[in-house]
């Protein structure tokens, strides 16, 4: 994945004979509009593609960040397919996804977002402090949204899930307890939450149970649209070098009160494979992704 001059050069030559060109001016990069008004990921990855963008200039002007509308998973992904209203999109990676698009295979987020802590009906916690095993969470169900990969994941392992096609109605499903929890990276549940302390005061966070599986968030463009992502590719691994994406995650609202990342160690500890991810993908690389052990305590 590291950028080493010889592969850069192979890259660019590459990148020559692509539809988009390298020496082509990329003057604008649609994305889609936040889900809400609570979407705090949304400014997370912008600000991130912004500092990417500068950080590999080289002298270009900066290309336009515009957002187009909201859309769910489903529909970013068919727009990007098309290139005409979606030039960039976020979102969790699987093979398919690899294979149709352009993946520009650097987590986003080190791999939290296959860190899970739940949300819950505040009901539900009695129940739920007696789960010590994947056995017993197999009798509970699930709520995730429709067209994410987390979804084929957690039925791998036997897991019982409702899917719901809009974001923002997962929480009032678990509000209504049409399903009994809401798997969120261990970054986000906790401020989905305080922003929406006024709609939904009877869920809460559940901490005692960290459900884990390798699983990234990348960058995906066109397949045709290698300039732009060679030159995403290349400020993100210029930030890491430099210690600026992991600064990036620690100054970030989405992302900063994780750390130090041992205050969020968890016993049961819940593993699931994923049968989604690239064989070659480097989770233990520790240049890109976070393991479990950074999260347990010593004692553990």
């Amino acid at each position: 994945m590291k950028l080493f001059p010889a592969i850069l050069v192979c890259a660019l030559i590459s990148c020559m004979s692509a539809a988009a060109s390298c020496s082509e001016t990329i003057t604008q990069v649609l994305i889609t509009k936040p889900h809400s008004t609570f979407d705090v990921d949304h400014q997370y990855y912008t600000s991130l593609l912004n500092k990417a963008l500068t950080k590999a200039a080289a002298g270009r002007t900066i290309p336009e960040i515009k957002t187009t509308f909201v859309m769910e998973q489903g529909r970013a992904l068919r727009e990007l397919s098309r290139g005409e209203f979606l030039d960039l999109l976020w979102v969790g990676t699987d093979i398919k996804k690899e294979q149709e698009f352009r993946a520009i295979r650097i987590p986003l987020e080190r791999g939290l977002m296959g860190f899970r802590k739940f949300i819950l009906h505040k009901d539900s916690v009695a129940t739920f402090n007696s789960i010590r095993s994947l056995h017993q969470l197999q009798q509970f169900t699930a709520c995730q949204g429709a067209f994410w990969p987390d979804v084929e994941i957690m039925r791998y392992s036997g897991l019982k899930v409702e899917e719901a096609p809009v974001y923002e109605n997962i929480f009032r499903q678990v509000a209504a307890k049409r399903c009994d929890y809401f798997p969120r990276g261990v970054h986000e549940g906790a401020i989905e939450l305080e922003k929406r302390l006024a709609i939904y005061p009877e869920l809460v966070r559940y901490n005692p149970i960290m459900l884990h599986y390798p699983f990234a968030i990348y960058f995906f463009t066109h397949k045709s649209n290698e300039a732009l992502a060679l030159w995403i590719e290349q400020g993100l691994e210029q930030m890491i070098d430099d210690g600026e994406l992991l600064e990036h995650m620690q100054q970030q609202e989405l992302t900063r009160h994780i750390f130090p990342l041992k205050h969020h160690s968890s016993d049961p500890w819940i593993s699931l494979k994923n049968p989604l991810l690239s064989s070659d993908t480097p989770v233990n690389d520790s240049r890109y992704w976070f393991s479990p052990q950074d999260f347990k305590a010593a004692d553990q």
